[in-house]
């Protein structure tokens, strides 16, 4: 189990509104902590997102089908997830979620604790709600930093479903109601002040961002000023004639922290963009990336070849 465990929070966090449609500002809820969304759909037919998929099913949906025999590959189209302040963690898999795989989730869920079928206007969802007490989840290291992010998700869960084509999950009840509400669609704010930034592609592979006041700063240091001085972080990977480009960009709450940082990034592109013992991919990607500061916005692009991407992730 702890292997399915280890399996199902790296997928929702690699790979995680809609299949034909990307993330933007004004669809996410005005208090998100943080998102992730992954288009399995638009990587599975785009050249440049087949090797990032092949890596995916090879090193977390094939461990998951033989943990137990649900085939994410061929049923799930695309992953979204994200934290609101109000209401918690949202889940939402989308794509043509077989009986068998709903049977199996049903099953799983229920040996894990306490569980119960409720129901809000005419539309079924379930609860499910581990038979661990909170102060159990804890080790000798300290409190679960999965359950931090994800809202005590794994002990304590709402699911469904009702709605056609979609899988949702929350860590509260009117969370749900208000989704199932909404025919499994996520009611965003349109724009506001303080948004989290979101990047966004013709072709998106996967989107994330997040509010970085929920990183632990533990360590003292450089590392730890960066962490101290950065409000939001953002990233995209999507596809640019059959390469992978990446962005990210950093907002920092002082511009001359932001400044440094790139500085800094800019100096080791430098040092290393001419190293002889480098693999000539890797050169051509140093080459290729470039680091720019707009008063307290740091932002890095690059293309990747695609199959550098599956190489790097498997070392």
């Amino acid at each position: 189990m702890l292997a399915l465990r280890n399996s199902l929070f790296l997928l929702i966090f690699l790979v995680p509104l809609v299949a034909s449609a990307e993330v933007t500002q004004a669809s996410l809820p005005e208090g998100t902590l943080w998102y992730l969304h992954a288009n399995l759909k638009q990587m599975r037919e785009s050249e440049s997102g087949q090797h990032l998929h092949k890596w995916l099913d090879g090193q977390i949906f094939m461990e998951i089908h033989e943990d137990i025999g649900i085939d994410i590959n061929s049923e799930t189209d695309a992953v979204t997830a994200f934290s609101d302040r109000e209401q918690g963690t949202v889940i939402l898999v989308e794509g043509n979620i077989s009986k068998d795989t709903q049977d199996k989730l049903l099953a799983i869920a229920a040996a894990k604790g306490r569980f119960a079928m409720l129901e809000h206007k005419d539309k079924i969802f379930y609860h499910v709600q581990s038979s661990k007490s909170s102060g159990e989840h804890e080790d000798e290291q300290g409190p679960d930093h999965e359950d931090d992010l994800l809202d005590g998700l794994e002990h304590n869960a709402y699911f469904s479903f009702a709605a056609k084509n979609r899988l949702i999950v929350t860590s509260d009840e009117n969370q749900m109601q208000a989704m199932l509400d909404n025919g499994g669609k996520i009611t965003g704010s349109r724009s506001h002040e303080g948004a989290l930034f979101v990047l966004t592609a013709d072709r998106t592979f996967v989107q994330a961002g997040l509010r970085t006041d929920r990183l632990a700063d533990d360590d003292d240091g450089w590392r730890s000023n960066i962490i101290r001085n950065t409000e939001q972080a953002a990233l995209l990977i999507s596809g640019r004639d059959n390469l992978l480009a990446v962005q990210a960009q950093l907002v920092s709450s002082d511009a001359k922290m932001a400044e440094s940082i790139g500085g800094i990034a800019n100096g080791l592109i430098s040092l290393q963009a001419f190293n002889s013992d480098l693999d000539p991919r890797i050169r051509t990607l140093i080459q290729n990336t470039k680091i720019e500061v707009t008063d307290n916005v740091l932002s890095v692009n690059t293309v990747i070849e695609p199959g550098l991407v599956t190489t790097m992730l498997s070392d």
